[in-house]
């Protein structure tokens, strides 16, 4: 499969599942109590960082190996299982500690159900990673799909029978029960009980893993420390309208990035010892990634004020002038979150995790000086962190397939320069029609289309291989 098929049916999966998302916040939100899915937010902590332990990278070193051997995949399928059977008695053992450092008895059996989620998505990861490896993505977004809707209506139904919290958990479970039971029938590989675990074979993929799995664990603490040092050094007002803004940030930018980097890590797996097809591949996503992001937070930012005043109120002002400084590290990061598909299907997850430590020091640095301030300033902050680590990351990578920063930059150049005269045209309509007097979603609409649609047509003069891209298409479909 190319990486077009495989993005097209990661797009689909995502999609769906952004609609169940939208479903529960909008529609189980009207149905279950805020204190019901505050345990549940409380639970969801200690299960996030499980789910970093679950595979300690084992899946990603299934599609990286050029060669996988029989007795490679059972000693990982049995390694998975292993993990998810002692993370899943772990939550249980911690359950009573964990529920009476919250105050709430109701999470120790919350905790209990959620752990019995590790055993189940553990047993089916190394069919998934098979499947992922051979890019039978087609067949992993149906799976996914029907896992996502089948859970999402148990969850509904209990939620009118009335087990509020208990329905959100019925959920999850349901969710990976589904998905494990799936990708077991669609795969044709099958564990060996004659062999299980053989230590030579775990030795072959442990540095990759390992390396993999400590930048994981990095990576989730940097990005989290954030929220605990805003809660705790400035007050909860400010976190929740901090929250919101970076939620707006992450979640178009998570989908995207999400969808390139799955699609993508495959196909550079596939050639890993072909830096020329590697950087062809890598520049044509980056080029599509920053072709939607770029504009995107360019607009949000720059219309941060009427866009958050209309769509959540007045009282979420602080949040508009937060957004201001987070656009702009939005379209930085989704360049960025590309990099670990190169260099894991490169074998250099220790390069990986190295650059993780420097991140992860640049951005806890920022966030300890920007709380001496006001959270602008903290945000910008995490805005000039996000700067610096930029350049080692991308020369890292570039020198590892053989190029340089400069390819990079030629090759988005059209959209960079697209992007600039979008901002020009945006200046010049806020001359006449200043953004604080957009009252309404029509308007509001109308002046976003008028600057995305001068942007495209700037991108198609600009980029040939946008114009042939789209003639192509048109010629297939006429």
């Amino acid at each position: 499969m190319s990486l077009l098929s495989n993005a097209k049916w990661n797009s689909l999966s995502q999609f769906f599942k952004i609609l169940v998302q939208a479903v529960n916040l909008i529609y189980l939100a009207k149905i279950i109590p805020p204190a019901q899915y505050g345990l549940l937010a409380m639970a969801v902590v200690v299960i996030n960082l499980g789910i970093l332990l679950r595979d300690l990278g084992t899946s990603a070193a299934i599609i990286q190996k050029k060669t996988l051997s029989r007795d490679l995949i059972n000693s990982i399928f049995w390694l998975n299982v292993g993990l998810g059977v002692f993370l899943c008695v772990l939550i249980m053992l911690l359950a009573k500690p964990l529920a009476t450092l919250y105050g709430y008895p109701e999470l120790i059996t919350i905790l209990m159900l959620l752990g019995v989620t590790f055993p189940l998505s553990s047993c089916a990861a190394t069919h998934l990673a098979l499947l992922e490896r051979n890019s039978q993505f087609k067949t992993i977004s149906r799976i996914e799909i029907t896992s996502t809707l089948v859970s999402v209506i148990v969850a509904v139904i209990m939620a009118h029978l009335g087990f509020g919290v208990f329905s959100l958990v019925a959920q999850a479970i349901t969710l990976n029960l589904m998905s494990a039971v799936q990708f077991w029938m669609v795969s044709t590989w099958r564990p060996s009980v004659k062999k299980l675990i053989k230590l030579n074979d775990i030795k072959e993929i442990f540095s990759f893993s390992t390396y993999l799995s400590l930048f994981n664990l990095i990576n989730y603490f940097s990005r989290n420390a954030d929220s605990f040092i805003v809660g705790k050094f400035m007050s909860a007002a400010i976190l929740g309208q901090y929250n919101l803004a970076y939620r707006i940030m992450l979640f178009p930018l998570q989908s995207l990035t999400f969808v390139a980097t799955r699609s993508l890590y495959p196909i550079l797996s596939k050639y890993q010892d072909e830096n020329g097809k590697i950087l062809t591949t890598y520049l044509n996503t980056i080029f599509v990634i920053l072709a939607l992001t770029a504009p995107l937070m360019s607009i949000i930012g720059f219309y941060s004020y009427p866009l958050v005043t209309i769509v959540f109120g007045d009282q979420w002002i602080k949040t508009a002038e937060i957004l201001k400084w987070l656009a702009p590290t939005a379209i930085i990061q989704s360049v960025l979150s590309t990099t670990g598909a190169v260099f894991m299907a490169k074998g250099r997850t220790d390069l990986l995790m190295k650059l993780g430590i420097f991140g992860a020091f640049l951005q806890l640095s920022a966030f300890i000086l920007g709380v001496n301030f006001d959270i602008n300033t903290f945000a910008q902050f995490y805005l000039i962190a996000n700067m610096i680590n930029f350049v080692p990351v991308m020369y890292c990578m570039m020198k590892l397939i053989g190029s340089d920063i400069s390819s990079l930059l030629l090759r988005v150049s059209p959209v960079i320069i697209a992007v600039i005269g979008m901002i020009l045209f945006i200046l010049f309509i806020n001359h006449f029609y200043p953004g604080d007097r957009i009252k309404g979603f029509l308007p509001l609409a109308w002046v976003l289309f008028y600057n995305i649609s001068f942007y495209f047509s700037c991108l198609l003069v600009m980029s040939k291989n946008t114009r042939l891209f789209i003639y192509s298409k048109l010629r297939i479909n006429s």
